[in-house]
């Protein structure tokens, strides 16, 4: 019998149909990432169903109890799609401050809803890592127009099928009306820029 989803896990991803497993999936299938970063993280544990070694932080206090539970490693452990060991870590950190990980390490850094994760938390991922980003906060905007970041894709998703687009992204991130991005602004509100073209997420490589 396999292991039943943790309550936390059920309750916020799977009732409401947004485990986003098919995300994940084109993600490793594309860029083969190993080890993933995840501030922001609250028990969103569907990157280890892909990524071998995944590391999660957030200051919501029911996660500690969350992650340390063997009903979560088990979970983890059925659900995994790779034939190696999983391993995985939780903080309870403030991503803004500092987590105690190395910098250069991780092949994917995720800011899904959480803020700016792509200024705080890029010294961790590697050159030539992937950071996965949405504009929710505002942090898509940011990382557009930060040098050490390129822009390599879109992804767009209808229900829960996710797939990576990397055409005509020259179309991204143009303002509606046609000013450029304020960066002040949107560190102020945290809320994005309005685009001309827009998608569910921003898939950027960290150039340097």
């Amino acid at each position: 019998m396999k292991t039943a989803a943790p309550k936390l896990y059920d309750q916020y991803f799977i009732q409401k149909e947004d485990e986003r497993r098919e995300l994940f999936r084109c993600l490793t299938e594309k860029y083969a990432g190993e080890k993933g970063l995840y501030p922001g993280s609250f028990v969103h544990i569907t990157p280890s169903f892909y990524i071998p070694e995944m590391v999660y932080a957030d200051t919501d206090k029911r996660c500690g109890e969350f992650f340390a539970s063997s009903e979560v490693e088990k979970f983890i452990c059925e659900n995994k799609y790779y034939s190696g060991d999983s391993v995985y870590r939780f903080h309870a950190a403030d991503f803004t401050k500092d987590i105690d990980e190395p910098e250069g390490f991780f092949d994917l850094l995720i800011s899904l809803y959480s803020g700016f994760i792509s200024q705080y938390c890029k010294k961790h991922l590697k050159t030539g890592g992937i950071l996965l980003t949405n504009n929710s906060h505002g942090d898509a905007s940011i990382a557009s127009t930060d040098p050490d970041f390129r822009f390599v894709g879109a992804v767009k998703r209808r229900g829960d099928r996710f797939r990576i687009d990397e055409s005509h992204l020259h179309l991204y991130f143009q303002k509606k009306n046609g000013t450029p991005i304020d960066k002040e602004k949107v560190f102020a509100k945290m809320k994005g820029e309005g685009f001309t073209k827009t998608a569910y997420a921003y898939l950027f490589e960290k150039v340097k």
